[in-house]
């Protein structure tokens, strides 16, 4: 997630939340629960916005043509997008440019050709503190050993007060997600997606950028980038 983390794991890494909540009883995979995001287990649906970017980061789909994703991920050249296989599956893209926010960790990738996938809605205000929130990714099933899944794990925690993660660089903006030791997100699951609502429902929130306190790594909570503070921004650059 944080700049910084991305040294230690490749291109593309992050740092996840601490714990004040408990993971939604979702539903679980034949075989029962497996190791996820951390304390997560394999996605219970195909979410068709969900990006694997080739920068091992992660993504959502907000147009035919455009990708929400953290800035510090880097640079990306492809795009998987609709696919719970970081490997195969969905529809693969080209990605030919990407825009920056300036003084924010979002950024915006450009597809050379539309995806038919569809897009997910963008949340116009922020959560709640304690409303529940549902992260996805590829990114560390354990922490601090690192061992990352092929198949796209989710997790349902709580929204947080923003304060809970302005040690970790959040403003009142963005949106602070609970977690911990045994449940949160972690390295590789940058610029992945925040979401609130229920199944083929789903609303944007925010975009993964880091841990909220200003110790963690992983197992701590994570600073998600507001999406409803920049959705003019977005709206203009993707002319939505």
């Amino acid at each position: 997630m944080r700049k910084v983390l991305i040294a230690a794991f490749g291109t593309c890494t992050l740092a996840f939340p601490a714990v004040s909540a408990t993971a939604a009883n979702a539903a679980e995979p034949a075989g029962g629960a497996q190791p996820s995001i951390i304390g997560g287990h394999n996605a219970t649906e195909t979410y068709s916005f969900m990006v694997a970017l080739s920068n091992k980061c992660g993504g959502s789909l907000v147009a035919p043509q455009w990708i929400v994703t953290a800035n510090h991920c880097g640079n990306a050249s492809q795009a998987r997008i609709g696919s719970t296989d970081k490997n195969s599956g969905g529809e693969v893209r080209q990605i030919d440019r990407r825009v920056t926010k300036p003084g924010t960790d979002l950024a915006l990738m450009h597809l050379s050709t539309p995806a038919r996938s569809a897009p997910v809605r963008m949340a116009e205000t922020n959560p709640a503190a304690g409303s529940p929130v549902r992260l996805t990714g590829w990114g560390c099933t354990s922490w601090p050993s690192c061992s990352t899944p092929v198949t796209l794990q989710e997790i349902d925690l709580t929204v947080l007060p923003s304060s809970r993660c302005m040690a970790g660089g959040g403003t009142a903006k963005d949106v602070c997600v609970s977690g911990g030791r045994g449940q949160s997100a972690c390295h590789g699951d940058s610029g992945g997606p925040a979401i609130t609502g229920t199944r083929a429902n789903w609303t944007l929130v925010g975009e993964a950028s880091g841990p909220g306190d200003n110790n963690g790594e992983c197992a701590t909570t994570t600073l998600y980038t507001g999406i409803a503070a920049h959705l003019s921004w977005i709206r203009q650059q993707t002319g939505t």
